[in-house]
């Protein structure tokens, strides 16, 4: 039971019981064609996104508020276990997840050879276009601003008092961005997919 509960189980065994849907899609031409090559990189890419924007979400609805109340609490047992244990480890995925997103995007439009199309912004791309510019956008918040600035929050990097008070500025306004963008950078990715 010990292993179905790790995390490194849990996405085994998700992938396994993948390749076995796969391989049951075989014996229908059309159907095993959506599955191919091309059909795993955009699962890739949606299975990311949604770890991606899954975290992004947790961290701003769940996490913050909830560091914000365990602050203000001072009979609660305070947000030591949340920036010690869980945050480190949440911003890990969320930035591996941001990464992963972005380049199997690239690849995606690699593919197809239409980059140049989706960043310009040319007829037939803006859809595709406008989402990649929100996907590249929200991973830079996420590698260059939000990460540096949570290092400083969350004690990982030496910073002053007053440090600390900007970073916690410009991360939250950083990930509000991201939030924003999202929603309609979501809007696209499904567009481009249907």
């Amino acid at each position: 039971m010990g292993f179905i509960n790790s995390v490194k189980g849990k996405i085994l065994i998700g992938f396994i019981l993948a390749i076995i849907v796969y391989v049951g899609f075989m014996g229908n031409a059309a159907e095993a064609q959506n599955l191919s090559h091309y059909g795993a990189t955009v699962w890739l890419h949606v299975l990311a996104g949604i770890v991606w924007i899954g975290l992004l979400y947790y961290f701003n609805f769940v996490q913050v508020p909830g560091m914000a109340q365990a602050l203000a609490d001072t009979d609660g047992p305070g947000p030591a276990a949340i920036g010690k244990y869980i945050a480190p480890r949440a911003l890990l995925w969320f930035r591996m997840a941001a990464a992963t997103t972005l380049l199997l995007g690239l690849v995606l439009l690699g593919t197809t050879g239409s980059i140049g199309s989706a960043y310009m912004l040319a007829p037939g791309f803006q859809v595709i276009g406008l989402g990649a510019w929100m996907g590249t956008i929200m991973a830079f918040n996420v590698w260059f601003i939000i990460w540096p600035n949570q290092q400083k929050i969350l004690g990982m990097k030496e910073a002053s008092a007053e440090e600390i008070a900007t970073a916690k500025k410009n991360a939250a306004l950083a990930s509000s961005i991201n939030v924003i963008l999202s929603i309609p950078m979501l809007l696209t990715m499904l567009a481009w997919h249907a």
